[in-house]
């Protein structure tokens, strides 16, 4: 099969060879991501990272190949010549090849997209790649990067195979497997081989710094084509710098020359200049009058063009000049066109359209005059004469204020057009006694009494004169003022009078401020009556004529109305009842109490006691500074109730002497008033039954209490002792129980023995083994460890306390 490989590019298809004569120089770059060649050791596989065809194949040095006894193999410096270009790969002993293939085709160890960033940035004017794919053809695009932001799609590559391809940079250095020794080599003498690409930088982006290249591999023959970039190189380039010059044609003759000039770039250079017929050297020449155009293209075939005028000179002259270099806006002058040389004919004067060797004109503005004629060969000569029209000063000022109060001052400022060489005549300012100003001012003036008067001025400046301009003023006389209040001080919400007694003109204005009142009536000067919720300062501004004159304030003094509230603490009690009463009114210094009993304080806040009971009404009126009482009142605010009365009587009573047996005591309870009823029976027990009946479970001397409470929890106690409770003279022993769980009689205990905490109790069976064992009071359920005993008699013995009476006896278990 016979390998070859095209580039496609955007400016031009060179193949390897030069496009000139210039020199290419390695580009240092980074971003490589495979280690393709194997340099030293004795290992192909450890001295690279990855194979680079279809049959496990990578590239080796002729040092690498000595010292493993093969053959083949590039120089180690991975330096590569080719006429005027040079390569230099990375170095062999880290990544020194972009490794690429069409992602979908899942090459191993490459990738689809990969940039070259250039060590140092540059400019450049043509780049040479050094490349060759694996496993047939790969196409790749590239993209170049400026360091400015920018980017130009430099076109597609195509790049063969490294079998067989022509041109070549290398050939015939052999390939070599990718294994540990021993590693075998083929494709000597003639592959692979290593191919050079040469394309100029566009010329829309030439001149700008390169930062980087990046290449995307787009299609592959075969689907699994790979493309190896070893090495990117350059020719550098500084921006072409180019202008034009000229001579100009005299008048009768085609002499004129045309020069462009450049420097830099990339040369040679070829010029075009579009003259009839066109000329392609650098300098044109017997060039007619007339626009033209310079074409430069440089080595790399950019265009750089020039535009340059050649005029037409006559060798005739005139000279233009004026009767006066300057004059006053609206005066005439008079122009006259020497000939110096020649003949001259035909004279006009621009701007305007005068004709003639001498004109008058009348211009408003400084004018550069043109005149224009013919010379013998009917070229136009022209000369120029400036006249100078100096400005008429004008005499525009202000007053402020035009309308002024007497006593006040006039401020007049000009705001006309004059240099400061001016004059200005005021006319003594109408009689104003001048405060400070001169010249152009500004002036501060003012006026010995009330009227109209007309300020008038004049300016002269360099000759020239302005009109007079005027300006009326008008001076009041100022109104006097004074404002009386008919009360003060005033509650909160009432009215009062007020009234303006000063002095003003009948057109006078007032303007009333006042303080938050809201007037009830009156109108202009008033009077008017006025309601206060809040203390209101009033304020009066009169404008007459020109004067404005205020009042010295006066106040309207509110004071605000009292809010009596209040809140007992407590609006129930049980007689005799003491009782707080918490003042919370606002806006209040002193204060009327009434308490529905006939009784009255003054205190703030007061404490009164209720002795009858009864329902009572409750009034506070509360003042402010002596003014403004407002009351309040609370009906049926406070409930006096009686107090609860605690009694109890009992049966047995009290210091009684009571069996254990018969300890039930009936508690009659006498209490009035009461309506919840607590009982304590000073044995840790109690009730709040009305009249309880209460069994003591133990025995000693118990003092029992009553506590009685009403509906509003007033309470009343009384305690009575002693109740007394002995432990039983004899005690009761059953002789007989059935412990056959239908909860009668089912367990066999001594009810007595409650009395007695420290007394034992055994129990028997026929054979004598004790078959249950107690302490105190203590209930046999006829079991013992858990076992049903039989039914039969079985004999017990109590011992109630050291020196009492010992017990014994049968008992008797029925199923």
């Amino acid at each position: 099969m016979k390998h070859f490989f095209t580039l496609i590019l955007l400016t031009a298809l060179t193949g390897w060879q030069s496009l000139f004569a210039q020199t290419f120089v390695p580009i240092p770059v980074s971003g490589f991501n495979a280690d393709i060649v194997a340099e030293a050791g004795n290992s192909a596989l450890a001295a690279t990272s990855t194979v680079i065809d279809g049959s496990n194949h990578v590239i080796h040095t002729t040092a690498f190949a000595t010292a493993n006894g093969v053959s083949g193999g590039i120089t180690p410096t991975g330096n590569f010549v080719s006429g005027t270009k040079t390569w230099q790969m990375a170095a062999f002993n880290a990544n020194n090849a972009l490794y690429m293939a069409v992602p979908s085709n899942a090459v191993p160890n490459t990738v689809g997209t990969g940039t070259l960033t250039l060590t140092t940035p540059a400019i450049y004017s043509k780049l040479s790649l050094l490349a060759f794919a694996t496993e047939g053809t790969a196409t790749v695009s590239v993209l170049l990067t400026f360091t400015d932001g920018t980017t130009s799609n430099a076109g597609t590559i195509t790049i063969k195979d490294w079998f067989n391809g022509t041109p070549a940079v290398v050939t015939g250095y052999g390939r070599i497997t990718r294994t540990n020794a021993p590693m075998t080599v083929d494709g000597l003498t003639t592959n692979p081989r290593f191919y050079g690409f040469d394309f100029n930088i566009p010329c829309a982006v030439l001149g700008k710094s390169l930062a980087s290249v990046t290449f995307t591999q787009s299609a592959a023959t075969g689907g699994t084509s790979r493309a190896l970039i070893l090495a990117l190189a350059g020719v550098q380039y500084t921006p072409i710098v180019y202008s034009s010059t000229h001579t100009n044609a005299i008048c009768g003759g085609a002499n004129g020359t045309l020069t462009l000039t450049a420097t830099n770039g990339s040369t040679p250079y070829t010029f075009r200049w579009n003259t009839t017929p066109a000329q392609t050297t650098a300098t044109a020449t017997n060039v007619p009058a007339g626009a033209y155009i310079g074409t430069l293209t440089d080595a790399n075939g950019c265009v750089f063009t020039v535009n340059d005028t050649v005029a037409l000179i006559s060798s005739a002259t005139i000279t233009a000049s004026a009767s006066a270099a300057a004059i006053c806006a609206g005066d005439p002058v008079t122009l006259t066109a020497t000939p110096v040389s020649g003949t001259v004919t035909d004279y006009s004067w621009s701007p305007g359209t005068l004709t003639g060797q001498t004109v008058t004109d009348n211009p408003t503005d400084t004018t550069s005059y043109i005149v224009s004629a013919k010379d013998a060969f009917g070229c136009i000569i022209k000369d120029t004469v400036d006249v100078v029209v100096k400005p008429t000063p004008t005499s525009s000022f202000t007053v402020t204020p035009a309308i002024i109060c007497l006593g006040g001052t006039n401020t007049v400022t000009f705001d006309g057009t004059a240099t400061t060489a001016a004059t200005y005549n005021w006319n003594n300012f109408a009689g104003a006694t001048v405060q400070s100003g001169a010249d152009s001012g500004p002036y501060q003036i003012s006026f010995p009494g009330a009227g109209d008067f007309n300020l008038q001025l004049q300016v002269t400046d360099d000759g020239c004169v302005s009109t007079v301009t005027t300006q009326p003023v008008t001076v009041s006389a100022p109104p006097q003022l004074n404002i009386t209040v008919s009360k003060s001080p005033i509650c909160a919400g009432e009215t009062t009078t007020i009234s303006f007694t000063g002095t003003a003109s009948a057109d006078a204005v007032p303007t009333w401020d006042w303080g938050g009142g809201t007037v009830q009536t009156g109108t202009g000067f008033g009077p008017y009556d006025v309601k206060y919720a809040n203390t209101g300062f009033i304020n009066l501004t009169v404008v007459d004529g020109a004067c404005t004159a205020t009042a010295i304030p006066d106040t309207v003094k509110v004071i605000q109305l009292p809010v009596p509230a209040f809140t007992p603490d407590i609006t129930q009690g049980c007689a005799p009842a003491a009782i707080t009463f918490n003042n919370t009114s606002r806006n209040a210094d002193s204060y009327q109490w009434t308490f529905g009993d006939g009784a009255t304080s003054v205190m703030e806040d007061p404490s009164h006691t209720y002795n009858n009971t009864g329902v009572y009404t409750v009034t506070l009126t509360a003042t402010a500074q002596g003014q403004c009482p407002i009351t309040i009142t609370k009906t049926s605010l406070i409930s006096i109730v009686p107090m609860p009365i605690a009694l109890f009587s009992s049966a047995p009573g009290q210091n009684i002497t009571v069996e254990f047996k018969d300890a039930d005591f009936f508690f009659t309870n006498n209490s009035q008033n009461g309506g919840s009823y607590e009982w304590d029976f000073g044995d840790g027990t109690g009730s709040t039954d009305f009249s309880p009946e209460h069994k003591y479970e133990m025995t000693g001397d118990f003092r029992v209490t009553l506590y009685v409470t009403n509906d509003i929890g007033c309470t009343d106690s009384i305690s009575r002792a002693y109740y007394k409770v002995i432990p039983d003279l004899v005690l009761e022993i059953p002789n007989a129980f059935s412990p056959n769980g239908d909860g009668i009689n089912d367990r066999w205990e001594v009810d007595g023995l409650k009395a007695r905490p420290n007394a034992t109790t055994e129990i028997f069976n026929r054979y004598g083994q004790i078959v249950f064992k107690g302490i105190g009071y203590s209930q046999w359920d006829g079991t013992w460890k858990g076992q049903l005993m039989p039914f039969g008699t079985y004999y017990y013995i109590i011992k109630p306390a050291p020196g009492e009476k010992t017990y014994s006896g049968w008992v008797t278990l029925l199923r």
